[in-house]
């Protein structure tokens, strides 16, 4: 089989926004309609449209009221830009919105239960990362109709591609509107300026980046050199210590002991922890451990390497995307102008696969009584530059100053009062995003460079493991990965003793079974990918 090709091209538009953490990737244009301002005459109810426009006649039906979901509590001026949405929405296609909150606390379970309970609503953001399939495949979407899509959300047909529509379609059918932005997500380490400096901290690959841990432990008493310890944290010390520079992909989310390397054109999946390169990785956090880089009691640390770097705590911590280093900038230097920031890219050039459509997308509720509404409603946020502003960053003066139409400037602290419509991730365009002005010249070229040169195409981008038959296996290991990967690997404990006893547990709970069941499956919808049977 086939499994992966490199791609090329040039980068159309940066992706960083200071409100944006998730997104898709995409290659469409944004049609003029997003430069048109929201009102009447240059919206979706244009004068001179055909008397037969299916818009206008769906307007004539009479108001509608939408019910949609995104994640997280509603924020502190969330009503205050739900209001303006409102106004603009009423005006435009006769068309409000009530938008709830799904905590994020149990997300996942609480989001099932949606389509569960059987309670009313008319659309909800969706994504591959929060159960899309199983829903899809459990009748809890509409299926999307592409003529319907031309007739309703006609800027939207026009600047998604063919290929965006594929990687939301599940057994022929489509079920979600995929948001059109391209985008690799970077994992960086982020130091304090003002170590940087003191140690002349210059960062080329990973022997570098883990020499500087050793310098700052030797020389900072009472500083750490990084704090890390949760499963998320862990994760991204895994990735940049070990996984990144054999460009490793992880099949099944929650456990990290299966993986791919995206080199290996037949993506065979193998066991981490029998990989001879993995071993040397141990060597290297007990190492780390033993020279007091981390605490000794970091397992038990309840808060994350950027909240301990923010409290001036430690002096380097890890940013799983630009936006998430430009989001943290403007604190840090509201703490200390001497904290200016420094990212590294510890192993530069390795393979990123630009999320998939199926990462984040709107999907309509199966009972929804307004499919049209909401097809009408996507087609604005998505691709009206009034209304994408609108529900990504806020109320202009309120929350943010515009630079032109490619920068904003955050207005503190009303923006963090808001930080976008968790709903906007799946309605993000590439075209439109705002870069925050904060972001270095440099940056930004780089974040082009590694776009343009070091993305990969390949059918993991937007495969999904089927966990159906396979939940309590899952739980099992998932919980035997807790308990002992992650002490391993902080170099906390006994490591060899620590991975025999991790190894028999894993066979026990059924790890080959799992191993040999997602091979099966990705071969399978390789095979479906590539058009092969």
């Amino acid at each position: 089989m086939t499994g992966l090709k490199r791609k090329t091209g040039t980068v159309a538009a940066l992706l960083i926004a200071g409100a944006v953490t998730l997104a898709g990737c995409g290659s469409a244009a944004t049609s003029e309609a997003s430069n048109q301002s929201s009102s009447p005459s240059t919206a979706q109810t244009s004068g001179d449209a055909a008397a037969n426009d299916p818009v206008k006649a769906e307007i004539a039906k009479g108001p509608v009221k939408l019910v949609g979901y995104q994640f997280g509590d509603n924020t502190v001026d969330h009503d205050l830009v739900l209001a303006e949405v409102n106004k603009r929405l009423e005006q435009d296609i006769n068309t409000t919105l009530d938008l709830r909150g799904i905590p994020w606390t149990d997300a996942e379970k609480k989001y099932k239960l949606l389509f569960a309970s059987g309670e009313d609503f008319d659309f909800c953001y969706s994504g591959a990362w929060i159960g899309f399939n199983q829903v899809a495949t459990t009748n809890g979407y509409m299926p999307i109709d592409l003529e319907m899509v031309k007739k309703y959300a006609p800027d939207t047909f026009a600047a998604t591609s063919e290929d965006r529509w594929k990687q939301v379609t599940i057994k022929g059918k489509i079920y979600g509107l995929p948001n059109i932005n391209a985008k690799v997500k970077n994992v960086l380490t982020v130091f304090r300026g003002d170590i940087v400096k003191k140690y002349n901290i210059t960062i080329a690959n990973k022997s570098d980046f883990v020499n500087s841990l050793f310098t700052i432990a030797k020389g900072e008493k009472d500083l750490l050199a990084w704090n890390v310890g949760n499963t998320e944290q862990n994760g991204r010390m895994r990735g940049i210590l070990y996984g990144q520079s054999k460009n490793l992909r992880d099949v099944i989310q929650g456990i990290p002991v299966l993986c791919v390397s995206l080199d290996d054109p037949e993506l065979k999946v193998f066991k981490t922890y029998e990989d001879p390169d993995y071993l040397e990785y141990l060597k290297t956090t007990k190492q780390l451990a033993d020279a007091g880089v981390w605490s000794k009691s970091a397992l038990s640390s309840k808060d994350s390497d950027e909240a301990n770097f923010n409290a001036e705590k430690s002096a380097v911590y890890i940013a799983d995307a630009f936006e998430t280093f430009n989001n943290n900038d403007a604190k840090t230097k509201a703490i200390n102008p001497a904290y200016e920031n420094k990212y590294f890219d510890v192993n530069k050039g390795y393979k990123k696969i630009p999320e998939g459509g199926n990462m984040s997308m709107i999907s309509i509720h199966a009972t929804s009584k307004h499919p049209e509404r909401v097809m009408m409603m996507f087609n604005l946020f998505e691709t009206n530059k009034q209304y994408f502003d609108l529900v990504t960053y806020g109320i202009e003066g309120v929350h943010y100053k515009a630079e032109g139409e490619k920068k904003f400037t955050a207005i503190q602290p009303k923006f963090n009062d808001f930080n976008g419509f968790t709903m906007a991730w799946g309605t993000n365009n590439s075209e439109l995003i705002r870069q925050n002005s904060i972001v270095p010249q440099e940056q930004i070229d780089e974040y082009n460079r590694s776009l343009s040169e070091d993305s990969v195409v390949t059918p993991l981008a937007t495969f999904t493991f089927d966990d159906s038959k396979f939940k309590n296996e899952e739980a099992a290991i998932t919980n035997i990965i807790e308990t002992y990967m992650i002490p391993i690997e902080m170099g906390l404990t006994d490591q060899q003793k620590g991975l025999d006893m991790m190894k028999q547990k894993l066979t026990a709970a059924g790890i080959d079974k799992l191993q040999a069941e997602v091979q099966a499956q990705i071969d399978a919808y390789v095979k479906e990918y590539n058009g092969t049977k």
